[in-house]
């Protein structure tokens, strides 16, 4: 979604297809070589395999690297650096992600740059204020992680290969992708974005959805909600969080707000798109 918002406000003849190489393969290279391959190995050999197995993202970054830092040798030094690195990689993130907010409230709302920014602003710093009232345990911040940063990263990447590949066209957006490229995706690509990207996604979501959020066993044959669902609905010797459930009430609010603009949206488009007999 940043990457589509900023293409968008590129000239038609910049090359998206090697800026698009560039962006991903440096992402891909820091979070899985300097990231992964780096912090899980050094947890494993700090704490063993009882501490980071079964762990989120969240709590290998905020729970388990703390514990490994404190075990190291100038600890306190590295894990400074470590998190004022999060800390800025985090700022950078949250205005790259803010930019196709900004963008989509002016155009469903027909705003300017200045409401659409004071607008997502009031939303966001009303979210910040929530999530540090309710720090204890970081209950809030891990849900809205976990519903957000994991659910939903599935639910719409998987809508967005779908879209492209199925609804705006998979030639169209090849000669789209293709003006003013100084490099060619090679074209094996147009069958794996429109056939193997959406079965992976959908597969893989499948298999998340029946292991990581029901608990599915199987061997057993057996569901055992996670602590996610537990503490929406409640489970045996777990009654349901008060902070959770109203986390995710939150989120399906800001869902349903937002669907509203989109509907909102495409019907002032239609009013004021021109007639087939009028010039554009």
């Amino acid at each position: 979604g940043v990457i589509i918002t900023y293409s968008s406000y590129l000239r038609s003849k910049d090359d998206v297809v090697l800026s698009g190489l560039a962006a991903s393969s440096a992402n891909e290279f820091v979070e899985v070589s300097l990231g992964g391959m780096i912090s899980i190995p050094a947890a494993f050999v700090f704490l063993g395999t009882a501490g980071i197995i079964g762990q989120s993202t969240f709590a290998l970054g905020f729970n388990v690297l703390p514990a490994v830092f404190a075990q190291m040798p100038a600890g306190n030094l590295f894990g400074a650096a470590f998190f004022f690195l999060l800390f800025l990689a985090a700022i950078t993130s949250s205005l790259s992600m803010l930019q196709p907010g900004i963008a989509f409230l002016e155009e469903s709302m027909g705003i300017n740059r200045r409401q659409s920014c004071a607008l997502l602003g009031l939303i966001t710093a009303l979210g910040c204020i929530f999530v540090v009232y309710n720090s204890k345990d970081l209950k809030a911040l891990d849900t809205i992680d976990f519903w957000v940063g994991t659910f939903l990263i599935y639910v719409l990447a998987t809508i967005q290969v779908i879209l492209f590949g199925w609804v705006f066209g998979i030639e169209k957006g090849w000669k789209e992708a293709h003006e003013g490229s100084e490099i060619r995706i090679p074209n094996i690509f147009k069958f794996i974005i429109r056939w193997v990207s959406p079965a992976l996604l959908l597969s893989i979501f499948l298999g998340w959805i029946l292991n990581d959020v029901f608990g599915y066993d199987f061997k057993t044959k057996t569901f055992q909600p996670t602590e996610y669902v537990r503490d929406l609905i409640g489970g045996p010797g777990q009654p349901a969080n008060g902070v959770a459930q109203l986390s995710f009430l939150i989120i399906c609010m800001v869902i349903g707000f937002f669907a509203l603009l989109v509907a909102q949206g495409k019907s002032r488009w239609e009013n004021t798109k021109p007639e087939n007999n009028e010039t554009p």
